[in-house]
């Protein structure tokens, strides 16, 4: 059992010490756990502009170092893995993978939240926007994927439908472009997470959607798992759904990471 998607206090809005996610991960008998706290933003000059969204540029490597440290505490009880969700931006494709080359990563979530820098804490209303608004916004979405997956330092793509779902107009947008993003996927050795999430109960509330699992088992992208806890408690929510699902939609295995190289377990183990 593991879980490749956990924050902490440190982003900001998740509730907890990593320690206690730690200790919850064992109690429930997860035997890898990967720490994928909310990545700082790096393109700024100040050290944390958006305090409730994600660390501060100053606390990465303190992040990092008390990984490596309980990594060591707790060696003999469960295997850490040092990673972390980032947010991607066009205009600083190359400097995060710069500073991401700087440490010991075993891997790194990609995760569109914003489409650019000026929209953080401010992106389009889609409830309201006309529908110029929502194609522009659109366009630059799935160029943002596109980006992440051929980037040269993200592993995993984070809760990948989570961009304005709910809304048919953006589903119906996004349609055309699923399959072709998987084939990417599945040819540069990017993987899909399936992510139980932090607030809701439903399978069909997975992002995910199973349409889109479905597909993505169709053409070879190879699946991994994350809570995406924000509490300690929820760490490994749903493994065990996900995995009977996954072995239904006829999955025989799942990855991790371990120094940006991937690792392969049987699904039943």
């Amino acid at each position: 059992m593991f879980d490749l998607h956990t924050h902490h206090e440190r982003c900001g809005h998740a509730v907890g010490l990593l320690e206690r996610y730690i200790e919850n991960a064992i109690s429930k008998e997860i035997k890898i756990l990967g720490i994928s706290d909310h990545s700082p933003y790096f393109f700024s000059e100040e050290d944390r502009p958006f305090p409730g969204l994600a660390m501060a540029k100053s606390e990465f490597f303190k992040y990092v170092e008390e990984i490596i440290r309980l990594k060591k505490k707790y060696e003999d009880r469960i295997e850490l893995l040092i990673g972390v969700e980032s947010d991607v931006f066009k205009e600083h494709i190359d400097l995060y993978g710069q500073v991401y080359s700087g440490f010991p990563l075993d891997f790194v979530i990609g995760s569109i939240h914003f489409t650019s820098p000026s929209c953080i804490m401010r992106g389009l209303d889609w409830s309201i926007a006309s529908e110029e608004e929502r194609e522009a916004e659109f366009r630059r979405f799935i160029e943002l994927i596109q980006l992440t997956v051929q980037s040269e330092w993200v592993n995993i793509i984070g809760h990948m439908d989570r961009f304005n779902r709910g809304y048919q107009s953006f589903t119906d947008l996004y349609k055309p472009h699923i399959a072709p993003t998987l084939k990417m996927m599945a040819e540069r050795g990017v993987a899909m997470e399936v992510n139980t999430g932090g607030f809701r109960t439903a399978l069909e509330d997975w992002y995910p959607a199973m349409d889109v699992i479905e597909q993505a088992h169709y053409y070879g992208v190879e699946i991994t798992f994350g809570s995406d806890a924000h509490k300690p408690e929820r760490v490994g929510n749903e493994w065990e759904q996900v995995r009977d699902t996954l072995e239904h939609i006829g999955y025989k295995r799942w990855v991790i990471f371990k120094q940006r190289k991937p690792y392969y377990l049987d699904l039943k183990s």
